[in-house]
């Protein structure tokens, strides 16, 4: 493949302060730096600072291909990003593709490139963004059944007991996660992300990463791992039960979002996974963040 003209680089957990001055304003879980992170390999994500935007490349995996839309800096200056982001397509001799775009991107896009371009909007990319304070306290008829769930777990197990993560329990989080891996049918997509749970907490400290452990009896059989994507968005990457207590996750759900203080709580995409779509909808979600792909036929 030809040489483009912007240097992308392979993400550090040096560049996780820049990364994030670029995010203060972002909803999107594709934007935490913890996914840009521990993703990297999956999506063979490559990142860049022009002109104080974070512009993102995806090599890897087809599900991501191409470009992200730069975000941070001067507004002012966006235009000249995108300007450089076709340069470096066709000096690479690559297609002018952008994922993960939000709605008000993707038509700035359209605006900008008319007649020229090919967007789409794939369900399952879209993020599921619920307000804090409804998984806290569940309030009202919509989420009566959620508190049914919970006060029936807490009758089965009075013992239940949250505990945040911190430098004495990690060891408790794995034990979770192989006890997880375990019950599953074998499945490299699984394996790795049993391994970006190892690595996460490898380096918990630069990653910024919380969570909490949920014991029955003193033994811990559940766990979630959760990043800050800013001061107003608490983005959860993993939450995973052993098998005996699936029916933990309402519980799970409600004492990790009591647990946390920003506005927000992103449950990240579905997948077009039709049991987990439900599973995430039933929470009754504040917004919906849909994202979009673009194909731009350039000269």
């Amino acid at each position: 493949m030809k040489s483009g003209i912007l240097q992308f680089k392979d993400p550090k957990l040096t560049d996780a302060p820049k990364v994030r001055s670029c995010t203060v304003h972002a909803l999107q879980s594709d934007l935490s730096f913890t996914n840009i992170y521990l993703l990297k390999k999956k999506y063979g994500t490559e990142i860049l600072f022009h002109m104080e935007h974070l512009i993102r490349r995806f090599t890897g995996d087809g599900r991501l291909q191409g470009y992200s839309f730069p975000v941070g800096g001067n507004s002012a200056d966006t235009p000249a990003c995108i300007q450089a982001i076709e340069a470096d397509a066709v000096a690479r001799g690559v297609p002018l593709k952008y994922c993960l775009l939000t709605e008000q991107q993707a038509q700035l896009l359209a605006e900008l490139y008319a007649g020229k371009i090919e967007i789409k909007c794939d369900t399952g990319d879209a993020d599921y963004l619920y307000k804090r304070a409804d998984l806290a306290e569940l309030p009202g008829t919509a989420f009566h059944k959620k508190r049914t769930h919970v006060s029936k777990f807490l009758r089965n197990n009075p013992s239940a007991e949250f505990r945040i993560l911190n430098e004495n329990n990690t060891a408790d989080v794995l034990h979770v996660a192989k006890l997880w891996l375990a019950g599953q049918e074998e499945s490299p997509a699984l394996l790795h992300e049993y391994r970006a749970i190892e690595h996460a907490l490898s380096c918990r400290d630069e990653l910024e990463m919380t969570g909490g452990i949920f014991y029955v009896e003193q033994q811990a059989v559940a766990m979630a791992l959760v990043s800050l994507i800013n001061d107003q968005v608490a983005d959860i990457h993993y939450e995973k039960c052993i098998p005996e207590f699936r029916d933990a996750y309402a519980y799970i759900n409600r004492e990790l979002a009591a647990a946390l203080t920003t506005e927000y709580i992103n449950r990240e995409e579905d997948l077009n996974i039709p049991g987990l779509r439900t599973a995430k909808l039933s929470y009754h979600p504040a917004h919906l963040l849909r994202k979009f792909t673009a194909t731009i036929y350039v000269d």
